[in-house]
């Protein structure tokens, strides 16, 4: 009987959990994508650092070297969708997240117009209803290539693949015919006429004799007293609005790629933007005191890193 079997780490997780930027940056594409937990983003996320960092260390290689191992790393990326046709080393090095989370079975499904959001197209995938070449896939998060894109469709066997299924996407909706019984009309029954009644004559009412009219006191008449006018308020004119002041413009600032500095790799580059390090110039006007308190950077790491910083800066200002 051999060993207790110790499963290795496969995802890299960010190093200090309550962030709040990078949640902030975090939650949106969560939403968007339709993604069940945090852990799914971040499983994308070490796809992407993996390719860039076998392309990191190709191109450190010699020429000779780096034509052999070049398609190894450039093919795969192609057949999935990642890189257009003729892509260098360079190129993935531009890659982002959102292009691994735009190839998932999940975001693909919502994008053909199978279902109205990706949650739905979520919800689909794991009750069956969505197929490869007519085999029934229940995966949203499985990286789709470009080959099996064109072959994605509802199962042969649900009923999804009716075309007036209400729950598809712009399917017509669902009336009932109702058949309407004419209604019976019930004989009137004749209702005999009434003779005319003849009321009598009434005798007319004899006259009320006049009343003599008394004189009417003389009242004094009140001579009323002439009201006072009330001065009419100032309409005070409107004064023009106040021209916005223009914003000053803000200056952006190129984000680079920390893991292109020599002495930090990717999990540290995710734990000094974690720490607040998330630019090439931030790192190069820290002390190597301050620098050496991030967890896992020693002092002599740090004044490595900090020259590296400061020779990358002079490099790129020359290269404009």
């Amino acid at each position: 009987m051999g060993g207790i079997r110790r499963h290795k780490k496969k995802i890299i997780t960010p190093g200090h959990p309550y962030d709040k930027a990078r949640l902030e940056r975090e939650l949106p594409l969560v939403g968007e994508y339709g993604l069940r937990n945090k852990k799914e983003l971040w499983k994308a996320r070490t796809i992407l650092s993996k390719a860039r960092q076998q392309a990191r260390a190709l191109l450190a290689h010699t020429p000779e070297v780096r034509k052999q191992r070049d398609e190894e790393v450039l093919s795969r990326l192609i057949r999935l969708g990642m890189l257009s046709q003729g892509g260098d080393l360079d190129s993935v090095l531009a890659l982002e997240v959102r292009t691994v989370l735009n190839r998932r079975l999940q975001t693909i499904v919502h994008k053909k117009g199978l279902a109205s959001s990706p949650y739905q197209a979520r919800q689909f995938i794991a009750h069956r209803h969505i197929a490869i070449n007519n085999g029934i896939v229940t995966s949203p998060g499985r990286l789709i290539t470009v080959n099996e894109e064109e072959s994605i469709n509802y199962a042969p066997r649900s009923p999804l693949a009716d075309s007036k299924h209400p729950s598809r996407p712009l399917a017509p909706p669902v009336t009932e015919e109702v058949e309407v019984k004419p209604k019976k009309e019930k004989p009137k029954k004749e209702e005999p006429v009434k003779e005319p009644v003849v009321k009598p004559k009434a005798e007319p009412e004899p006259k009320p004799k006049p009343v003599e009219k008394k004189e009417e006191s003389k009242v004094e008449k009140k001579v009323e007293k002439p009201k006072e006018e009330k001065p009419k308020p100032k309409i005070e004119e409107e004064k023009p609005p106040a021209e916005p002041k223009a914003e000053p413009k803000k200056k952006v600032v190129e984000e680079v790629d920390l893991s292109l500095i020599e002495g930090i790799g990717p999990k540290t580059a995710m734990v000094l933007k974690d720490h607040g390090l998330d630019t090439v110039e931030k790192i190069s006007k820290i002390t190597a005191e301050e620098l050496s308190q991030v967890p896992g950077i020693g002092k002599a790491t740090a004044e490595k890193v900090i020259s590296n910083a400061i020779a990358f800066l002079k490099t790129k200002g020359e290269s404009k």
